[in-house]
């Protein structure tokens, strides 16, 4: 946003560009009268004497008779002046009848209607802000800042309402402009979203938030989202927490301790062990009241993981050997568990190849999910694209997934 120094030097450009009196004579005249004064004021601006400027433009108050391009001039002077004495409404008043006399070329009576909008703006006078920004706009609907302004004094105003009104379309122009919005933008937009209830659009703020400008913060509040929708499963919910670890968001110790406890109970103790290990590296587990139970966990995931590896080929052996893909699946997630995303995908392909399997749309997760992690993002895509349209978490999962980096 502009600062008050920009904002003062803008109004005295404009307000002192060709405001001598020989410039005035090519087009009307300055009576001696009035034309000593305003240039001893003129002087005095200059000299950032804003004060004693104001002043000297008071005496001519008493002149009689103004003509209206006297009373122009000297509005002109009077703006600069009062500017540089931060004097917000007589900046205002004294440049809306400069605007208003239709005497400015079009371009400085632009630059002056950007200039009283940002003086409402610094001196948070948001509801004048809005009008002159919304005045300046429908000359000039480009300008980023005074379209900062005006959605910035909406928020500020709690008209949230107008928040989004004004923003869904400059969404919109920014994407057919391949532009992303900045962040400040889609902030205000996902909180005025939420305060007037309006979820589809803060959900997909706070989409754009984690696609753009990625954050804990925000991947914490979508993820979060999840298990509160009506129709979620519970067998989802160690797919969330893969999702908040993925994304930095496991948030404390009974997260860590939780998620290994689900990976046990599904028969995955390498993913178990390692999301043990992460904890204890981060100084979370092992310490505190829990600390009995992180032990009992780290225990049983090493025990497990150990016998595990030594029966992983002759599982995979029976798995090929299954009339259904179960065993299969079990194995490839087991692996993805492991960070080994080559023979997760190639156990899962097989496996939703042979069928019979009891929650496909689960399978699929993970296999975009494996995807995902592998670097294949566009058959990851493709996969988790298919999921959509689900109730039972599955799809905005599947969703969130396809926005890890």
């Amino acid at each position: 946003m502009k600062s008050r120094s920009y904002l003062l030097c803008a109004l005295l450009a404009v307000a002192l560009t060709s405001a001598t009196p020989a410039a005035f004579a090519q087009a009307d005249t300055i009576r001696a009268v009035v034309a000593k004064p305003l240039q001893e004021a003129q002087e005095l601006v200059k000299a950032k004497q804003f004060a004693e400027a104001l002043v000297k433009l008071n005496s001519l108050d008493a002149v009689p008779e103004r003509t209206p391009f006297e009373l122009f001039t000297i509005d002109r002077t009077r703006g600069a002046a009062a500017a540089g004495a931060g004097d917000t409404e007589l900046t205002a008043a004294a440049f809306q009848r400069v605007i208003d006399s239709g005497r400015l070329p079009a371009a400085e009576q632009l630059q002056l209607t950007e200039g009283v909008t940002a003086n409402y703006y610094n001196a948070k006078n948001y509801s004048q802000t809005i009008v002159w920004a919304q005045r300046y706009l429908k000359q000039d609907s480009a300008n980023e800042a005074v379209q900062n302004m005006l959605v910035q004094s909406q928020y500020l105003s709690d008209n949230h309402a107008a928040v989004v009104a004004t923003l869904a379309p400059r969404l919109l122009a920014n994407d057919q402009a391949n532009r992303a919005t900045p962040e400040i933008q889609l902030q205000m937009l996902a909180d005025s979203a939420r305060k007037t209830s309006d979820n589809a659009t803060y959900v997909s703020t706070l989409e754009r938030l984690v696609k753009t400008y990625p954050k804990p913060s925000y991947w914490a509040d979508l993820i979060n989202r999840i298990p509160r929708q009506p129709g979620f499963s519970d067998r989802y919910t160690l797919d969330v927490l893969r999702l908040q670890r993925a994304t930095g968001t496991l948030a404390n110790a009974l997260d860590y301790a939780d998620m290994a406890e689900l990976a046990l109970q599904a028969n995955l103790p390498a993913e178990a062990m390692a999301v043990l290990d992460e904890g204890y590296a981060a100084n979370l587990l092992g310490v505190g009241p829990q600390a009995a139970r992180h032990t009992k966990l780290r225990t049983q995931a090493r025990t497990q993981a150990a016998a595990d590896q030594k029966i992983m080929a002759d599982s995979e052996a029976a798995a090929q050997k299954s009339p259904n893909g179960t065993a299969l699946v079990n194995l490839g997630t087991n692996y993805l568990g492991q960070k080994n995303t080559a023979r997760a995908i190639a156990l899962l392909d097989q496996g939703i190849a042979k069928g019979g399997l009891k929650r496909p749309d689960e399978v699929t997760l993970h296999l975009g999910l494996a995807l995902q992690q592998s670097g294949d993002k566009a058959r990851a895509a493709s996969v988790l694209k298919s999921l959509q349209g689900r109730h039972d978490g599955s799809a905005e999962l599947a969703r969130l997934w396809t926005y890890v980096p």
